[in-house]
């Protein structure tokens, strides 16, 4: 059971499926809704998803502190056949660091690597029908993670490609993440103030990385960042769709994540509206047009018309607060 806390201030962008429902008679029409909720900067979690394997050996597995492990790409050990894991330096490095040189457990955690990567393939495939994907890695990250600042994913030469990010929480304890402003609305909200119109002929990730410094506050501001923040609890074994160009976020706590990388080029995309390029252009196209004509003043209907929008949620609520038709619910948001 998710936990999203909202900050009143902010869209609440979390959306949720049933992964049976995309597999039933309306399966296309299911999928599709994903699809467009993808492209349109929600947080999608994705229910009814279960993965057939070792668990409990999954959550003993620690990989050690290095950068290179942070986030492994497991799809590239997945290619090496077993005769020459031995000589494959990455990966007797890697039996060394997490095993202890023990490769009979490293073998038993491939047998468990594919049986995950597989089912994350078929999740993607099943969901993302038509893309023609040139890149399909998964990554796992069993390395401890603590207070990342906040930020906007920035993937270089990324301006013309469509990437799919899918999300497993392995571990026994939730994985903790803020998420903040999404992309259209940050960037339309600071369009004219940081002069955004200068990356219109720019690589995509120099405009993702101005969004992170100057609105968000960057890596050296971690922990501190003024930008209002949604706290979401990801539990043990939840799924989740996130563009990281799209939503930003940011990882307070988790051990133990299966992501994907899936990739497709601008014309491996059944509708190029649905994609990140296409609302960048949308973006620049509006914003950089020469600003409206100044309204004249309210009517005085006008005027006296209220404000729509949410409740303000009270954020000291706690769990054990909560009534039991607020527990039983999907997401619960405090």
């Amino acid at each position: 059971m998710t936990q999203v806390f909202l900050h009143p201030e902010m869209a609440d962008y979390f959306v949720e499926y049933s992964f049976t429902d995309a597999l039933g008679p309306e399966g296309r029409a299911v999928g599709q809704r994903i699809v467009d909720d993808y492209t349109e900067e929600k947080l999608i979690l994705l229910r009814s998803l279960r993965f057939d394997a070792d668990l409990s050996f999954l959550r003993q597995v620690v990989f050690y502190q290095k950068w290179k492990f942070k986030k492994l790409a497991t799809s590239r050990f997945e290619t090496v056949p077993d005769s020459q894991r031995a000589r494959d330096p990455e990966i007797a490095e890697f039996v060394t660091d997490v095993f202890g040189g023990d490769w009979g457990r490293f073998g038993y955690f491939m047998e468990q690597v594919h049986r995950i990567n597989d089912q994350v393939r078929r999740t993607l495939d099943t969901v993302f029908a038509g893309y023609r994907f040139q890149t399909r890695d998964v990554i796992w990250r069993f390395t401890e993670t603590r207070v990342e600042n906040l930020h906007f994913d920035v993937d270089r030469g990324c301006d013309n490609l469509e990437l799919i990010r899918l999300y497993v929480n392995l571990d026994d304890i939730p994985r903790i993440w803020y998420t903040s402003g999404t992309f259209t609305a940050t960037a339309q909200q600071h369009y004219q103030a940081l002069n955004l119109a200068r990356f219109r002929d720019q690589p995509t990730d120099a405009l993702l990385l101005e969004l992170s410094k100057k609105v968000l506050g960057g890596w050296t501001n971690r922990g501190r960042e003024s930008a209002p923040k949604h706290l979401v609890l990801f539990e043990p074994g939840d799924v989740w769709l996130s563009d990281g160009r799209a939503v930003s976020h940011q990882v307070v706590y988790g051990r133990r994540v299966v992501s994907s990388l899936f990739i497709a080029s601008r014309d491996g995309v059944p509708d190029v509206t649905k994609t990140f390029a296409h609302r960048l252009a949308e973006l620049h196209a509006r914003e950089g047009a020469p600003p409206p004509e100044p309204r004249t003043a309210h009517s005085p209907a006008e005027r006296a018309r209220p404000l729509q929008g949410k409740q303000i949620t009270d954020l000291r609520a706690s769990w054990e607060e909560l009534s039991e038709q607020q527990r039983q619910n999907t997401i619960v948001r405090l």
